[in-house]
């Protein structure tokens, strides 16, 4: 028998985790931006109050080093066996690179320099494929380090170039040719305004971004085969 009034109470809360406090953080700057951003507001999309998420996660500061945990979650891990060294160094650059154009708003936050235990696995199972192809432990790191900032800086130039405030695509050049205008001063000579258009309209077609930094890995990978 159903007991009296149960019919007219609200379901019961799902407990929070930090973990669902961290992507849901990721959610809201996604959809609102990085610098909309509070724990009030975060805490009222998850129908708590601010102060309850502090229970989670320690500050605010903490907040946003946990966005940057809930990225690398959503990166699978490589399945190494059987791919050569080429294959796992385009699969960390297009990780990375993915990973950031997924999530444009809350890709500055990888500037803090963090380092979660997801991005540490994974640049373990690539230094593992490099170690087994012949490069030495030194000429694994170099590499490595090379990818990464060749993966992360592209990726934030294409979301600071290519995309508009919401982090929406900009799907031609007329929309980059906003962005740039946005960008440079407007004090600088004709040319260099000429020059900054014509270096970002460039990667900017259909699928030129993804083509661009697919060039521009082709050419690394071709420098470390004679260079391990």
């Amino acid at each position: 028998m159903t007991e009296p009034g149960a019919a007219s109470r609200p379901p019961a809360r799902a407990r929070l985790t930090r973990e669902h406090v961290l992507q849901a953080a990721l959610d809201y700057v996604d959809g609102h931006g990085l610098e909309a951003l509070s724990m009030n507001k975060l805490g009222a999309g998850l129908g708590v109050r601010g102060m309850s998420l502090y229970s989670h996660v320690d500050s605010k500061d903490a907040l946003l080093d946990g966005i940057v945990e809930a990225m690398w979650a959503e990166v699978g891990l490589p399945v190494t066996t059987g791919m050569t060294w080429p294959e796992a160094v385009r699969c960390y650059a297009h990780s990375l690179r993915d990973m950031i154009v997924r999530h444009p708003a809350a890709a500055p936050l990888l500037n803090r320099g963090l380092m979660p235990a997801r991005s540490l696995e994974y640049l373990d199972a690539c230094r593992q494929v490099l170690l087994r192809d012949g490069f030495t432990q030194h000429r694994v790191m170099q590499a490595l380090r090379a990818v990464y900032v060749y993966a992360t800086g592209y990726g934030l130039a294409e979301v600071t170039w290519w995309r508009d405030a919401a982090g929406r695509h900009r799907p031609d050049d007329l929309g980059v040719l906003r962005r740039v205008t946005e960008l440079v001063p407007r004090t600088v000579p004709d040319h260099l305004l000429r020059l900054a258009v014509e270096f970002c309209c460039d990667s900017q077609q259909a699928t030129g971004q993804t083509d661009h930094f697919r060039s521009g890995l082709d050419l690394m990978v071709q420098g470390l085969a004679g260079w391990k």
